[in-house]
């Protein structure tokens, strides 16, 4: 008879770390969970684990220092780091304590099971070629539009941020650097349009998908001449838009190639 994987999750919030718990073991993992890395230590002192998946950010003990101090109790028992931070700063600390793998919240629960099938044994990638996951920033003045576009990116694997307007997109890429920017059209105190003949200006090199609810208004070949690299019109299924970025993305990395 095989034996069931124990996994214990570390996690401060309550809903990521039930979530992963609850799912695990409906996919017929035996989880068990703590709230802290102090607590998660003591944990793995009376009961034995095949896999610890650790948040990075934690009251009393942080996850950099819990991988640390299992991997100089326990070095081969493998450790996944998760955080909802900032994603090469974490990687390069979890590469450093030694961590078996990495993950950017949120994610899809396919995605930690196959990071988890990997580490314990079935053809595991080594964690320096992980590659990061792309930036996305999303620039729309309607709050619920704005939400709903930054978590779908999310499942899809993005990092996403979300600003109402082009002034508030100009800010953060004067401090920050994304990938690709997805912008409306129509927007208070700077539009799309403005956004992106600024930005062209700058001389920046983010890829633009310009999105708009107007198409009569603002046809492909208007906006595509302003400087967009990409154009899709509302309402738009997220397999399109998906489709749009993987492959401007894609053309991006082969030219640089």
């Amino acid at each position: 008879m095989q034996q069931v994987t124990r996994v214990l999750i570390v996690d401060d919030e309550d809903r990521i770390r039930e979530l992963l718990t609850d799912t695990l073991s409906a996919l017929g993992y035996h989880t068990f969970s703590t709230k802290d890395g102090k607590d998660a230590l003591s944990f793995l002192k009376r009961q034995n684990i095949d896999l610890v998946i650790a948040d990075i950010r934690m009251p009393k003990l942080d996850g950099i220092s819990l991988l640390k101090l299992i991997k100089k109790e326990k070095p081969d028992l493998p450790v996944l780091i998760i955080t909802g931070y900032d994603f090469n700063y974490a990687m390069d600390k979890a590469l450093e304590g030694g961590a078996d793998g990495f993950l950017a919240k949120p994610f899809r629960i396919g995605k930690i099971e196959e990071l988890m099938k990997n580490v314990l044994g079935i053809g595991a990638e080594p964690l320096e070629k992980t590659k990061p996951p792309k930036k996305v920033l999303v620039a729309e003045d309607d709050p619920i539009l704005r939400k709903m576009f930054v978590e779908t990116l999310s499942s899809l694997d993005y990092l996403s941020t979300g600003v109402e307007n082009g002034e508030k997109a100009l800010d953060i890429l004067s401090s920050k650097k994304f990938d690709l920017l997805i912008t409306d059209i129509k927007m208070p105190k700077m539009d799309g349009i403005s956004l992106v003949k600024t930005l062209k200006k700058k001389k920046s090199k983010i890829l633009v998908i310009m999105v708009t609810g107007y198409p009569k208004d603002y046809p492909p070949q208007k906006v595509l001449a302003e400087g967009a690299d990409g154009y899709l019109a509302k309402p738009f299924r997220v397999e399109k838009i998906d489709e749009l970025m993987r492959d401007l993305l894609e053309e991006k990395e082969e030219v640089r190639n």
